[in-house]
């Protein structure tokens, strides 16, 4: 770009540009009153993160960084796949078949507290095989829990990657939301295999049912997990206050026992709790005679949507504070 000593701003042509362009260059006048010509301001306009001619003469959003770089289009799901593949190359300590083991162990472990509360509890409260109800009433438990601790400490163990020009907070949040989701997922599949093959239990599930009762449980754990991330950047203690408040929350969800076989108003207390509902669901799907109308997956999903528009406005309000912690 160049300025004629007349005022006026000759804008070359760009290697992009057709022959038409080049042929008729862009001949403007210099705003007097800016006291400089609109080409730069448009591109200092675009160093901020606004919007861009596209090939059709609009406007189309730039995407930026923290920092407000300009991130070509796209970035963003070349670098979610790519911090996904980084997460199953890394887990474990860089150790071979290391997201295997992480996919193996809670089956294992789930596999094994099933055995043993089949051997104590002969009649479940629901059906006539503990093992199915109680893996019913587990599996969504840990997908919820596994969510919700993998997005909060998400920046925390993600900040030497944030240093990356192409690598946003958004980015590091979304990729450990589908690796954690993965891989319960996965677990789930594993567990309720297991069971379905050696136990062999009288039970027809419908898929529909499960998927939303697993979908709700991971949308929860994304919005509480995103919520305690914003918050323990002004509020260190709240990782005490919240682990304080979940550590109950395996014995008042619902996944030992039916919500309605309680005693009012104890059973009504627990309906505040959204994890009871998703939990529910999901017993719904695999016992056909069973239906719970206490369960109510619009709660949950209310729940889910503040708590994320509370944890990304807050994180967005608070990133720089939340990469310097």
């Amino acid at each position: 770009m160049e300025h004629n000593p007349a005022g006026r701003c000759l804008k070359r042509r760009t290697p992009g540009a057709t022959r038409q362009a080049d042929e008729r260059r862009e001949d403007h006048d210099i705003d007097p009153a800016a006291g400089r010509c609109p080409c730069r301001l448009f591109a200092r306009r675009r160093q901020r993160g606004g919007a861009v001619m596209d090939g059709a003469g609009g406007l189309r959003p730039v995407r930026t960084t923290v920092s407000g770089r300009v991130l070509p289009r796209f970035s963003t799901l070349r670098t979610v796949v790519a911090l996904c593949l980084r997460e199953v190359t890394t887990s474990n300590g860089d150790t071979a078949g290391g997201y295997l083991w992480s996919v193996v162990s809670p089956v294992i472990g789930i596999v094994g507290l099933t055995i043993i509360f089949s051997a104590g509890f002969r009649t479940p409260p629901l059906g006539e095989n503990f093992a199915i109800f109680y893996a019913t009433g587990m599996l969504p438990f840990t997908m919820f829990r596994s969510v919700c601790a993998r997005v909060e400490h998400s920046i925390r163990a993600s900040r030497n990657l944030l240093n990356f020009p192409r690598v946003t907070i958004f980015d590091v949040l979304i990729s450990k939301f589908i690796m954690a989701v993965m891989t319960q997922a996965a677990i789930s599949v594993l567990v309720l295999g297991f069971i379905l093959y050696v136990y062999k239990p009288d039970v027809t599930f419908h898929v529909i049912q499960v998927m939303q009762a697993f979908g709700v449980a991971a949308l929860l754990g994304f919005g509480i997990g995103v919520m305690n991330c914003a918050i323990k950047t002004k509020l260190p203690l709240w990782e005490m206050v919240w682990t304080f408040i979940s550590r109950p929350l395996l014995l008042v969800s619902g996944v030992m026992f039916l919500v309605e076989t309680l005693p009012r108003p104890y059973n009504e207390w627990l309906l505040w709790n959204p994890l009871v509902h998703f939990i529910g669901r999901l017993r719904e799907a695999f016992y056909v005679d069973y239906i719970g109308s206490y369960t109510d997956l619009r709660y949950p999903l209310e729940i889910a949507l503040v708590t994320s528009f509370i944890g990304l406005a807050g994180i967005k309000l608070f990133a720089r504070e939340l990469l310097d912690t």
